[in-house]
């Protein structure tokens, strides 16, 4: 076969292997999901599989690395100027809830991988929650520009608490079997307490 065409080849053997494996890992969770399943669901064979990647923690930081970067691409993209802060932010993170609902079972492996291991491989995993707290952080100081809240707020604070509340209220969601839009009216409460603490703040 031509080097372009095995490059080629190789190159669709990894993307049927990461679509494989994120099914399974959003059906089964990360522990559930085993390595001869992800081979068998891309209709390949073992050896192609360990071809493109050396064990199942590749995989799974590639499937999640791939997830992450579509999300923060929508809450980047749901940065709204005409709404008002509390519900421009609301919009934002909507967006992790969202894809969080049909990947839930991914996203609490992720969760799980990232507190559970010591493994630096998994570190990868974390730069969602710093990325989510990046986007919140300069949603707060595009608002902070604008006057919607005091010059001396400390929006660093704010967005780190931001970050905290979008992943333990997907954690409540998860055990509590809450819709996207239950998450979203407990999520609104915590917005407007956190602005109302912001506003309070003397320049």
């Amino acid at each position: 076969m031509p080097l372009g065409a095995r490059a080629r080849s190789k190159e669709l053997n990894r993307q049927k292997i990461l679509a494989a494996a994120k099914a399974l890992f959003r059906d089964r969770g990360f522990e559930a999901a085993t390595l001869r399943d992800i081979a068998k669901e891309a209709g390949l064979s073992t050896g192609a599989l360990f071809a493109n990647f050396s064990d199942k923690n590749e995989i799974f930081i590639k499937v999640v690395e791939a997830e992450s970067a579509v999300v923060l691409e929508r809450m980047i993209d749901a940065h709204d100027p005409a709404l008002p802060l509390a519900e421009r932010l609301l919009k934002q993170l909507r967006c992790t809830y969202e894809a969080a609902h049909t990947d839930m079972q991914l996203v609490m492996s992720a969760f799980v991988m990232n507190w559970a291991r010591k493994d630096p491989a998994f570190n990868q995993i974390a730069r969602l929650s710093d990325l989510v707290r990046q986007t919140m952080l300069e949603s707060l100081q595009f608002a902070r520009d604008k006057g919607d809240i005091p010059v001396a707020s400390p929006i660093e604070s704010a967005a780190e608490i931001l970050e905290d509340l979008c992943f333990s209220n997907l954690r409540r969601g998860f055990h509590g079997d809450m819709s996207v839009e239950d998450l979203i009216s407990r999520l609104k409460q915590q917005i407007v307490l956190i602005i109302a603490g912001l506003k309070a703040v003397q320049a």
